[in-house]
């Protein structure tokens, strides 16, 4: 794992954000001066082999290396950080949809080179069972979680759209859950409740599911169950 530690914190120029310099409160410019102590407060938390926390801090510092427009060197390495830091606390398909983010990145095809030779060691998933990950932006993540129920399957999803100011007011939000059939790789929710109509139609690969939506499920603005969901459990 030398090769991959080597690679790890480097913050990346912090820039003012120009483009919303209107913005009166809060203070953009002063909370992005921060992105530089949360590289310095993951790396203290990552040499102290506290992976997990360092993870979570990492995550702040790609959440506002995004939202404060820096480089996408800058932001590749901040992904790189918490990819690292999720392979040494043995959260290995997480590291991996970290380092998707940024597939042209040379640090992210390095490290996802090493990642994945150890992934290779693994036996491979079974059945759809499991949680999936797409990404929303600054940090967060929409989720598919898959349970078996009886003959059938539980499914819970939360999904998530960032806005300009998400990391200070919140995500716009929305959720499913229901129990369906699976059936060769292949299911649908459907919902019929009051003035909703939506089919959520789900194909699982073997470490993924694509995501369809039609009709109006309800959810927040912008919110959508839709594309690829990438396999993190």
């Amino acid at each position: 794992m030398k090769a991959l530690i080597s690679l790890l914190l480097v913050c990346g120029s912090a820039t003012t954000v120009q483009a919303l310099a209107q913005i009166d409160e809060p203070d953009l410019d002063a909370d992005c001066q921060k992105i530089a102590s949360y590289a310095a407060l993951g790396n203290a938390a990552y040499q102290q082999g506290n992976y997990t926390k360092a993870a979570d801090i990492f995550r702040d510092q790609a959440a506002w290396s995004e939202f404060c427009g820096l480089t996408d060197q800058a932001i590749a390495t901040a992904y790189n950080n918490v990819a690292l830091s999720l392979i040494h606390a043995g959260e290995l398909l997480k590291a991996r949809a970290y380092l998707a983010l940024a597939p042209h990145d040379s640090k992210s095809q390095h490290n996802m080179k090493l990642l994945q030779q150890r992934l290779a060691q693994k036996p491979l998933a079974a059945g759809p069972a499991g949680v999936y990950w797409q990404y929303a932006g600054r940090g967060v993540w929409n989720e598919m979680r898959i349970q078996p129920k009886g003959l059938h399957w539980q499914i819970d999803f939360s999904g998530y759209y960032m806005p300009l100011m998400g990391l200070y007011y919140g995500p716009n939000m929305g959720d499913f859950s229901g129990e369906l059939a699976i059936e060769q790789g292949k299911g649908v929710y459907r919902q019929r409740e009051s003035s909703l109509n939506c089919d959520v139609s789900m194909a699982f690969a073997a470490d993924a599911v694509d995501v369809h939506t039609e009709g109006d499920c309800g959810f927040g603005f912008n919110v959508r169950a839709e594309g690829r969901f990438v396999r993190v459990e």
